[in-house]
C-alpha cells in the first residue's frame, strides 16, 4: 500500500509538478492552499491560463473527534475519475497527473467563477437552475451506476470496502450506536443490507459540497470514497443533504423538494432497476441521524435544526416509506 510520505505546501507543490511533467522546468506558476474541506491538503496551481488543483488525502481528518484514514484514498479518486470520465468527460475534472507512490492526484480546475453548490443552496434563493443542477447530477450517478454494473472488472480494481468503512461506516453509523446503543437495532440492520448489496461503482460522497455549479457545468468531484458498492447509498446520502437544508431553511423546503424529485427522476431513468427504494429511504432516514450525532456533524444546523432532523431520521428510519418519493415528502416538507 502506498503511504504519503510529506505532504505538500505552496513550498514545495511546484517541484513536484515539475519532477512529474506538470510543470516545465523553467515554468513561472504560482500556488495557492485552498479550504480542501476535512479531508484533503487542496492547492490551487496557476500557469499563464492552465489551473490545475492538487491534492493529498490527509491520515487524519480536520475533525474534533479522532478520525483517521488510509491516504491511498487520493490514488482511488484518480481511478474513479478516468472511470466517470469515460461516461460523461465534460461532468468531472480531467486528471492531469496521478503519483500513486505520494498520493498525489492533479486534475483540472475549475473555470474562474465556479463555486460549490452547497453555498448556493444554503445563502441563496434555490432556482429552477438549482433543479437543472439536480437532473445533471442525478443523470451522471445513474449512469455510473447503472454502466458499471456491467462491468465485472471493475469491481476488483474498487473493492475497497475496508476505505469506505473508515470513511463512512464507522463514523456515521457505527459511532452514532456507540453513543446511544439503543439505535442499534434500528441502524445496524440497514448498515447490513447495505454490505450486501454491492453490485456497481458508487462515489461515496455525493453532496452539494463536491457539485461545482457555473456554466457549462455542473462537475461531480470528490470521489476519494469511491468503491464497489451499494447505489442506494449514493442516492440517500444526496437527499440527506437536501433534507437538512430543507429543515436549516423550511422558506425554501418546496424548491430544495422540487429538486430532489428531479434528481431522483434523472436517476431512474439510467438506473432506476438497481435501485431498492424502501432500503434507500431507510439509509436516508440512518443518514439523517448520522449527521446529527455521528462523527461528522452537518455544522450549519442549530440546536432546534438537530433535533427536528433527528427526529426525521429516527421516524423514517424506523418505518422507511416504500418509496423515495414518499420519503421526499417526509423529509422535505416545509416547516
Amino acid at each position: 500500500m502506498a503511504t504519503t510520505e510529506v505532504l505538500l505546501d505552496e513550498g514545495t507543490v511546484l517541484a513536484h509538478l515539475r519532477s512529474r511533467g506538470v510543470l516545465g522546468d523553467d515554468e513561472a506558476a504560482v500556488a495557492q492552499v485552498l479550504g480542501g474541506g476535512v479531508s484533503n491538503t487542496v492547492i490551487l496551481v496557476e500557469a499563464g491560463p492552465r489551473r490545475v488543483v492538487v491534492k493529498q488525502a490527509l491520515p487524519r481528518l480536520r475533525v474534533a473527534r479522532e478520525w483517521l484514514a488510509d491516504p491511498s484514498r487520493t490514488v482511488t479518486e484518480g481511478r474513479a475519475l478516468r472511470v466517470a470520465a469515460t461516461l460523461q468527460e465534460d461532468a468531472v475534472p480531467a486528471v492531469v497527473d496521478l503519483d500513486e507512490e505520494r498520493n498525489v492526484l492533479v486534475v483540472a480546475a475549475a473555470p474562474a467563477g465556479t463555486g460549490d453548490w452547497k453555498q448556493r443552496l444554503l445563502h441563496g434563493d434555490v432556482s429552477e437552475d438549482d433543479v437543472r443542477v439536480g437532473e445533471s447530477v442525478g443523470a451522471l450517478l445513474g449512469r455510473l451506476h447503472a454502466r458499471t454494473a456491467t462491468d465485472a472488472s471493475l469491481r476488483a480494481d474498487f473493492d475497497a470496502w475496508a476505505a469506505f468503512e473508515q470513511l463512512r461506516v464507522a463514523p456515521y453509523f457505527r459511532s452514532m450506536v456507540a453513543d446511544t446503543p439503543e439505535l442499534g437495532d434500528i441502524v445496524l440492520p440497514h448498515v447490513e443490507a447495505m454490505a450486501r448489496r454491492r453490485v456497481c461503482l458508487v462515489h461515496g460522497d455525493v453532496s452539494p459540497k463536491n457539485v461545482l455549479a457555473g456554466e457549462g457545468l455542473p462537475w461531480l468531484i470528490d470521489f476519494e470514497v469511491a468503491c464497489w458498492g451499494d447505489p442506494a447509498f449514493d442516492v440517500a446520502f444526496l437527499l440527506t443533504h437536501l433534507a437538512m437544508k430543507a429543515v436549516h431553511r423550511p422558506a425554501q423546503a418546496p424548491a430544495l423538494a422540487r429538486v430532489a424529485r428531479a434528481f431522483l427522476a434523472a436517476y431512474r431513468a439510467e438506473a432506476g432497476a438497481l435501485l431498492d427504494e424502501a432500503h434507500a429511504a431507510a439509509l436516508l432516514g440512518c443518514l439523517l441521524m448520522a449527521r446529527v450525532d455521528g462523527r461528522s456533524p452537518a455544522e450549519y444546523l442549530d440546536g432546534a435544526s438537530r433535533q427536528v432532523v433527528r427526529g426525521l431520521g429516527l421516524r423514517v428510519a424506523t418505518a422507511p416509506p416504500r418509496t423515495l418519493d414518499a420519503a421526499v415528502q417526509e423529509a422535505m416538507q416545509s416547516r
